[in-house]
């Protein structure tokens, strides 16, 4: 194994400096490059594996989309909700359709987080094969021989386990996302760079729910801004085009949905190599060393 995660993760955070594979370390790149070389969720030997996962995740977005409710009643409730949270006063009770858009919201989370794993977890294994097949045969190993090795590697480590562990830490989340909303959702923010290394600790070191994301407060401390900022930009970057889009097909229902459909898609992939790669940059000290050279 080319890396082993601890709760010490060396003496005082001091992680030497190397090459974190997957991605250009350049001198001259910018805080922006880890979340451009998220986007490109293409760039894999498995391209046409991740082109069916985008595919069906993008199907299943766009049905839920399209059926959601879009009552007035749903856009009322959420706004008296946003005022009680604001004010403290009676709690409002929810119409028959925001139970029905909760539910439909709820099953297409599940169903992509089910996706970011998978993608996260691919692309960790397919670094770390590198690493142990490359050094077998050493520079002279044509790229088509290893990308032809990496296709037919043995399936992914990855267990429905770990999967419903991933569910309990999304529904750990509420509580925090509820307390932040008045706040501009900053916390939930903050919560979520914490503990953004939890999944994946538990996936390569198969610990418990507590120890890893205790673990994960350990790894990304002195990172947590960073990894903070990564998120924003992303979803930023991703929310301006899609915005920009329905603006221009506004007029049609269909259109905006394919659209809302298509980004949810890109945005989940996205942020599964985004998680990826900062937990291997991470683990081989390039990223703690200077958040720079990623």
């Amino acid at each position: 194994m080319p890396f082993i995660i601890s709760s010490e993760y060396g003496d005082n955070n001091q992680c030497r400096r190397g090459p974190c594979a997957g991605y250009d370390t350049r001198e001259d790149s910018n805080d922006l490059q880890i979340v451009i070389e998220a986007l490109k969720i293409e760039k894999v030997s498995r391209h046409r594996l991740v082109r069916l996962w985008f595919l069906l995740l993008f199907a299943v977005a766009a049905a839920t989309y399209l059926t959601m409710p879009k009552n007035m009643n749903v856009i009322v409730y959420r706004e008296q909700l946003l005022q009680f949270l604001l004010t403290r006063e009676a709690f409002p009770f929810p119409p028959r359709e925001f139970f029905d858009a909760i539910i439909r919201k709820a099953f297409l989370i599940a169903v992509s987080m089910y996706f970011l794993l998978l993608y996260a977890v691919s692309w960790v294994d397919s670094q770390l094969y590198k690493t142990t097949v490359r050094p077998m045969f050493g520079d002279e190993m044509p790229t088509e021989t290893g990308n032809s090795l990496e296709e037919n590697r043995p399936a992914s480590r990855l267990k429905g386990l770990h999967y419903l562990k991933f569910l309990t830490l999304a529904i750990a989340t509420v509580v925090p996302y509820l307390l932040s909303i008045p706040l501009l959702k900053i916390p939930l923010y903050i919560f979520l760079s914490t503990f953004s290394m939890t999944i994946l600790i538990i996936v390569y070191e198969d610990k418990k729910i507590p120890d890893a994301m205790e673990a994960s407060y350990e790894m990304t401390r002195g990172m947590k801004f960073f990894i903070f900022v990564s998120f924003m930009f992303l979803n930023s970057i991703l929310s301006i085009v899609s915005s920009a889009l329905q603006m221009i097909f506004s007029s049609s229902t269909w259109s905006s949905s394919l659209i809302n459909a298509f980004f949810y898609a890109l945005k989940t992939l996205a942020c599964g190599r985004l998680i990826a790669m900062l937990y291997r940059a991470i683990t081989t000290g390039d990223l703690k060393k200077d958040v720079r050279r990623i």
